[in-house]
């Protein structure tokens, strides 16, 4: 019975960690948010993307989340100004 239980909690793990990945900030997709927010991947890369609004929409944008959801991934990623909080 505890194999069972084990092999269960094992598959429900990896069949909902995809879906919790992040896109990578160089795709398509991801360069697609940037430009619409106006800058493009080296300003992402140099800390120089623009405001805390525009970074926050352009993290809902590439991960698809809601905006809480993509202030809480910003502030762990620390992609925000220290203020931003």
């Amino acid at each position: 019975m505890k194999i069972v239980f084990c092999t269960a909690i094992v598959l429900s793990t990896l069949a909902v960690a995809p879906a919790s990945a992040r896109e990578r900030n160089d795709s398509p997709h991801s360069q697609a948010c940037m430009a619409k927010n106006g800058f493009n991947l080296d300003m992402w890369r140099a800390h120089s993307a623009g405001t805390d609004a525009q970074v926050l929409r352009y993290i809902q944008c590439r991960d698809r989340v809601s905006a809480a959801q993509a202030k809480a991934i910003g502030i762990r990623d620390h992609n925000f100004s220290a203020g931003y909080r």
